[in-house]
């Protein structure tokens, strides 16, 4: 009996989990990032870490916090 509950517990969590990712998927398109710097609407944030300080590929300069927000 215990081994039929375990594989109901695995259903739930797959299919659980599916779900996550199609939400995630349906969200992470309709996310766009502005940058605070230029005003510039984007599909993905500007700045990388580079050196312990964010890198604006747009402005190419360093900032201490990332300078785009997300809509």
């Amino acid at each position: 009996m215990m081994k039929g509950g375990d594989d109901m517990k695995k259903t739930i969590l797959s299919v659980g989990l599916v779900l996550a990712i199609f939400a995630t998927t349906a969200f992470g398109a309709a996310q766009k990032y502005t940058c605070r710097v230029t005003g510039k609407t984007l599909d993905k944030c500007c700045c990388k870490m580079k050196d312990g300080k964010f890198y604006c590929k747009l402005t190419k300069k360093t900032y201490d916090q990332c300078c785009c927000d997300m809509k």
